[in-house]
């Protein structure tokens, strides 16, 4: 099983480093938002691959804290959807430990 400390670090690592990039390009194109999703999107369909993918694996994120939210409770849901303003990385970070915080107090519960 993944080691907690990994799975901060590589959902940390993911957002720090996507927003350097994101910081990089916005910096060299005078600030313009927009113009980095209209560029993200029509550059290279490779690139539009990439989107697309980050755009959907945000949408199963969604479904995931939304079908999930009685084993996750309201407030690891709430963490779960609102860390995708962050990166799509710290959201499935939350996600994962909360379901493993979840499963640990269901096995520590005597039956």
């Amino acid at each position: 099983m993944i080691r907690p400390v990994t799975l901060w670090t590589l959902g940390f690592l993911g957002w720090l480093l996507s927003y350097a990039m994101f910081l990089k390009w916005l910096i060299a194109n005078r600030w313009d938002f927009f113009g980095g999703w209209a560029e993200a999107f029509t550059s290279s369909d490779f690139a539009t691959g990439l989107i697309v993918d980050l755009v959907l694996v945000t949408l199963m994120m969604v479904a995931l804290a939304v079908l999930d939210r009685k084993r996750l409770g309201p407030r690891w849901t709430a963490a779960v959807l609102a860390s995708l303003s962050l990166s799509v990385s710290m959201s499935l970070a939350i996600y994962l430990a909360a379901i493993w915080r979840h499963e640990t107090q269901r096995r520590s519960v005597p039956s």
